[in-house]
């Protein structure tokens, strides 16, 4: 009884959500413009359509195209119009407008953000660490890049992404995850990384896992030059590179890790989410991960910080390092305001 009153509340959650997300808007609009009526009626069935198309799309594995831009572009659009509302309801209070001009200063912000946020997805930033450590005795250059998304992400974004690691000549390439999330992605296209010098290590993150033959479609990465680091270990001079599989409780990855590692090496930790440092970080020398997006779009990335307390950047504590990712691509609406895009160029010293 109590699982099933726990899934009639999460539905109606989701429902509310999706009529605030794809329908309220559109409400708003309306009531500004054309009258003071309210039609329920139509709201909630348009709703209710809505919801029946947004969980068919998240309950499945269903890849077809115009269902995935409907959904993921919708959840983006109606994030911004929400937060552009209710700007104009602050305004509205302080200076009373009218209707009219309320939809046009509406309509004007919503497609000067849209603009802004599709284009700042074309760009990829090179973020650039150095850190120093006394069990370092050769210099490393490692590329760490995580969340791509192939399949809501082109691979001509990846290909840029590629040049880019090119360029900076690393020593070896990590993937921190989330580097497919959909079952429509040809895994033969990843035959641009043969081009790439160097070894390739990669840990699964979240959406590895809801592709249709999840297994058979990791397990194919090797093809590719990818060294998959499934809850084990490989040493490079000194480094010890313990990767940690997303799929299991954070309790289970802290023994992995432990269970990994080398006490005569530089100890680095490969996991998707960074809530594992927390566990760990007394005896990780650095720690590298992804999945926040650092929000990707704002002022998402307030509510992103409630459930991770190291949401972006570098994180320190005693000499052990953590750095999350704001990710290589977008997850969902191809969209980013107040995040980017970037690769991550990190470069141990010795001290």
């Amino acid at each position: 009884m109590k699982k099933l009153l726990s899934s009639i509340f999460l539905i109606i959650v989701l429902f509310i959500i999706t009529y605030f997300l794809f329908i309220f808007p559109f409400d708003i609009i309306n009531l500004w413009k054309v009258d003071k009526n309210f039609n329920g009626l139509f709201s909630f069935t348009s709703t209710l359509i809505t919801f029946i198309l947004v969980r068919l799309y998240f309950s499945t594995k269903i890849t077809f195209t115009p269902l995935r831009l409907f959904v993921c572009e919708g959840i983006g659009i109606g994030f911004i119009s929400l937060n552009v509302i209710g700007i104009i309801f602050i305004l509205d209070l302080l200076y009373p407008l009218q209707g009219e001009t309320k939809v046009n200063l509406f309509l004007v912000s919503l497609i000067i953000l849209l603009t802004i946020g599709y284009t700042s997805t074309i760009f990829i930033k090179v973020k650039t660490i150095e850190l120093q450590s006394k069990k370092i005795r050769n210099q490393k250059k490692i590329i760490f890049i995580s969340d791509i998304h192939l399949g809501s992400n082109s691979i001509n974004h990846f290909k840029k992404i590629i040049k880019k690691i090119i360029l900076l000549n690393p020593d070896m390439i990590l993937i921190g995850g989330d580097l497919i999330d959909s079952s429509s992605f040809q895994i033969d296209q990843l035959s641009i990384l043969k081009e790439v010098k160097g070894p390739i290590y990669f840990v699964t993150g979240n959406h590895e896992y809801y592709l249709k033959n999840s297994n058979e479609k990791i397990d194919r990465l090797k093809e590719f030059n990818i060294n998959l680091l499934d809850n084990k270990s490989s040493v490079i001079d000194d480094i010890n590179i313990i990767g940690v599989s997303d799929n299991q409780s954070v309790e289970k990855q802290k023994d992995i890790f432990f269970s990994n590692k080398n006490n005569n090496s530089y100890n680095l930790c490969l996991v998707h989410k960074p809530s594992l440092w927390q566990l760990i970080k007394e005896e990780c020398d650095l720690t590298l991960s992804g999945h926040t997006h650092n929000g990707q779009i704002l002022p998402f990335n307030l509510l992103v910080k409630l459930k991770f307390k190291e949401k972006f950047g570098l994180y320190e504590s005693n000499l052990s390092f953590l750095y999350v990712s704001s990710g290589s691509g977008t997850w969902g609406p191809k969209l980013r305001l107040g995040s980017f895009n970037e690769v991550v160029s990190i470069t141990l010293n010795p001290l």
